[in-house]
């Protein structure tokens, strides 16, 4: 199993594209043909996420999954901004550098709420949208998550606590307790193996991470999902909302708030037994939602 996971680890790096965008350097992946779809990650992972999904929507759909700034091997000068903002103008900037002129668009977790201010500001180039346990309106960081990501902020304990994390055992055992599943069997060796590389294997993709969760906390990033609700209550696209029934951060009620609130949304399905990282637990229940919407 653990040379099967290794495998699996340089096979999705070595099908790795670069695309260098003003002095940003984003990763991404760019598999199948057929409409655009582009995958939008959350927080703190990384386009690996999309793994186990893009196989089954590759056959009619050309999958873009980007790693976001500040995670995983998208580059950026020091200090630029990896805001919400920041975030979806650098998505814009990806379409445009593939020449992809509109795409449907899949977000979950931090990711969903990029998709959200796509969708309210830049409509044209948005298809169809579906979102999976987003983050929106205020609440994230969930409650459930503060303490994680608060501890990475503290001077000297922050540092050791990723390098902890940078542990398979001990970041097992961390998102165990964190609920990031409903079943702590979905949480497979692979998983934790590609988070480690991603985003904690050296000193500098700890600092990257430190930074990126710093920015959870702060009042003008966190605004930014209420602010866009005009844009979004103007947002008619087909939209499919998509929630993990027992997600310890973002619940159903956050998916149904959003349905009530976006008028292309056609409907909320919700995966039973199945915590905030769906696409772990539910695989083929998600990806089948997804084709099907699409079509």
């Amino acid at each position: 199993m653990r040379s099967a996971a290794v495998c699996n680890r340089a096979a999705l790096h070595s099908a790795q594209r670069l695309a260098q965008i003003g002095d940003v350097r984003v990763a991404y992946h760019d598999e199948g043909t057929g409409p655009a779809v582009l995958l939008l990650h959350g927080c703190p992972f990384a386009s690996f996420v999309w793994r186990r999904l893009i196989p089954q929507l590759a056959p009619t759909h050309r999958c873009i999954a980007p790693d976001l700034l500040g995670l995983g091997d998208t580059e950026t000068p020091a200090g630029a901004d990896w805001s919400l903002s920041a975030q979806a103008d650098t998505m814009i900037q990806l379409l445009d550098f593939l020449g992809i002129e509109r795409a449907h668009l899949l977000g979950h977790d931090h990711g969903g709420a990029i998709a959200q201010v796509l969708a309210a500001r830049h409509p044209a180039r948005v298809d169809r949208l579906v979102l999976t346990d987003a983050e929106a309106y205020d609440n994230w960081p969930s409650a459930e998550e503060r303490p994680f990501v608060r501890i990475t902020q503290l001077p000297l304990v922050g540092d050791l606590v990723l390098w902890l994390w940078s542990r398979r055992v001990v970041l097992r055992a961390t998102l165990v307790r964190a609920k990031a599943v409903h079943d702590a069997r979905a949480l497979s060796p692979e998983f934790i193996d590609l988070l480690v590389r991603a985003n904690l294997s050296d000193r500098r993709r700890r600092a990257k991470t430190k930074r990126f969760l710093a920015g959870q906390f702060e009042p003008c990033n966190n605004r930014v999902t209420l602010d866009i609700i005009d844009g979004l209550r103007r947002f008619d696209h087909p939209t499919l909302l998509i929630w993990a029934e027992n997600d310890a951060h973002f619940g159903p009620e956050w998916g149904e708030r959003l349905r009530r609130e976006i008028p292309g949304a056609q409907r909320l399905e919700i995966l039973p037994a199945t915590g905030h990282l769906l696409m772990e637990e539910r695989p083929e229940k998600l990806a089948a939602l997804v084709r099907d919407f699409l079509a």
